[in-house]
């Protein structure tokens, strides 16, 4: 459930080097192929203009946020028949349901032959619950959760200087104090700091994300 409006003030011009290795792979991954889309944990629905030409595009959420959710459901257990989607979008959603393997196995199940599930987690980054925070998955355990599909390829999200980061601005309560400092995430964009060379297989990345192909 993605609770915080991505377009807010502090999110746009102070964000976490998380959120920026994340945004980075929406960008990558979330491309105009997909007819039959489905968004859990839409929140805000900061995805649709990713997908301008779907027929069907749905957004779901345990929480309405007006204007945006247009199914109110659990994503352990979607309202959809079988095999109804092209691509389903789990972005920062599955370590805050309390069966993550289950949303994965639902994921499949409504997704058509050839569908796509993208799905982003966190690995090395600061407990933060909405409403709560169950899980943070190694790149195997992620493999293994997505033994069901065709295809499973798992791409680490940046490196120790995104976890440093994040560690450092996130420490003390409120955050929103060290907000400021994290402008300084903005040079972890050029590509040498970035961890965009997908062969970086590095012991601590800030977290993963998951292309699976049923």
């Amino acid at each position: 459930m993605a609770t915080l409006n991505p377009k807010g003030f502090v999110r746009r011009f102070f964000p976490t080097a998380r959120r920026l290795l994340v945004e980075a792979d929406v960008r990558r991954w979330c491309v105009d192929e997909y007819a039959r889309v489905l968004v859990i944990g839409a929140g805000h629905d900061p995805y649709r203009t990713r997908f301008p030409s779907a027929d069907l595009y749905v957004t779901l959420d345990i929480v309405s946020t007006p204007g945006a959710t247009d199914v109110v459901a659990s994503a352990l257990e979607l309202p959809f028949q079988n095999g109804v989607f092209d691509c389903v979008v789990a972005i920062e959603i599955a370590e805050h349901v309390n069966e993550p393997l289950m949303l994965i196995k639902e994921a499949f199940r409504v997704l058509a032959p050839s569908g796509s599930l993208l799905l982003s987690v966190p690995f090395a980054f600061h407990q933060h619950a909405d409403p709560e925070d169950y899980w943070r998955p190694t790149r195997r355990a992620l493999e293994k959760a997505g033994a069901d599909f065709k295809e499973v390829s798992v791409y680490p999200q940046g490196n120790r200087l995104h976890v440093m980061s994040d560690f450092s601005t996130t420490a003390f309560y409120p955050r929103s104090v060290f907000a400021p400092l994290r402008i300084i995430n903005n040079l972890l964009r050029i590509p040498f700091l970035s961890g965009a060379n997908r062969k970086n297989t590095s012991s601590a990345p800030s977290g993963h994300f998951m292309v699976a192909k049923k």
